[in-house]
């Protein structure tokens, strides 16, 4: 594993204080933990590594915007079990260094062995949110040899399209009080972020940078994988969809996921929206365990 100091490019006043937030919501983690960077041809990776050395490996891979510290509720629990691994997703915003990333979903998924080649993992167990959701299932299509069990939580589009309001608040984001109106839009009157990370999210969204802005692409995310593509899942996985679900309808996804992949294991939590490992965290910290573990 290389944990090199990485050559940090200079930063605007937006990146400084993107980093600044970052480290305040870090601050949150509840458990010990070091972090690191691992060098791919994509760009250097940052990483948050908690639990001990020698436990299976798990890998943790964020929401769009919300970067690896959005687990700090759920890494107490995950990490008493497991070696974590929190994974900046490269080319998203966050304290990944991307510097040549063609966004397909072939490189993305080139991009992850490189991090687990790098990291001394061959084979490991995943938990993704979101677009992490929809990096998991990317990545269980491509190297499945290398994943143990899969868990997708609200993965971004993967089993169906977006609801067009989705985009609708996700570019009213730039507005002003659009970061408000997108939360409150996404988590209601249930959930309320911690001030630390609010920040961070708004410092996210303000921070401009072209590397870290990644259009879309037909070869690229977001996708909804085909029915072919679902029903050659040859890994273990579970499916958590949220009641108050929002950028999709989670009834169809669940449908549809519950119809393809080979033996999934598929439900819709209670009493939660899209963020449910944050909304939600004392039930998605067990049933995640309980499928990994058995």
């Amino acid at each position: 594993m290389s944990n090199h100091a990485p050559i940090i490019p200079s930063l605007s006043d937006s990146g400084i204080h993107y980093y600044q937030t970052y480290e305040e919501s870090l601050a949150l983690w509840p458990v010990h933990h070091e972090t690191f960077y691992v060098p791919t041809r994509f760009g250097q990776t940052h990483i948050i590594a908690s639990g001990p050395k020698n436990a299976p490996p798990l890998l943790l891979l964020h929401g769009v915007l919300f970067s690896s510290t959005m687990w700090y509720p759920n890494i107490a629990e995950w990490s008493s079990k497991y070696r974590t691994y929190a994974i900046d997703i490269i080319g998203d915003k966050n304290k990944s260094i991307p510097v040549d990333l063609n966004g397909t979903r072939t490189g993305y998924a080139d991009w992850l062995l490189e991090v687990f080649d790098n990291l001394g993992i061959k084979k490991a167990y995943l938990v993704g949110l979101s677009l992490g959701g929809l990096h998991v299932m990317n990545f269980v299509l491509r190297a499945a040899e290398r994943v143990e069990k899969a868990v997708l939580l609200s993965p971004a589009e993967t089993f169906v399209s977006f609801h067009p309001n989705f985009y609708k608040y996700a570019l009213g984001l730039f507005v002003p009080n659009g970061v408000e109106n997108f939360l409150k839009w996404m988590m209601g009157d249930r959930y309320v972020l911690h001030p630390n990370f609010a920040k961070q999210f708004h410092a996210g969204v303000m921070w401009q940078d072209e590397l870290r802005n990644q259009k879309p692409k037909a070869d690229g995310f977001p996708y909804v994988f085909t029915d072919d593509e679902l029903k050659s899942v040859k890994v273990p996985t579970l499916l958590l969809l949220s009641e108050h679900e929002v950028i999709y309808d989670p009834q169809s996804a669940l449908h549809r996921a519950s119809t393809f992949v080979p033996g999934i294991e598929a439900e819709i939590v209670k009493n939660a929206g899209h963020v449910l490992s944050m909304e939600q965290p004392e039930y998605v910290n067990g049933r995640v365990l309980s499928f990994l573990d058995k």
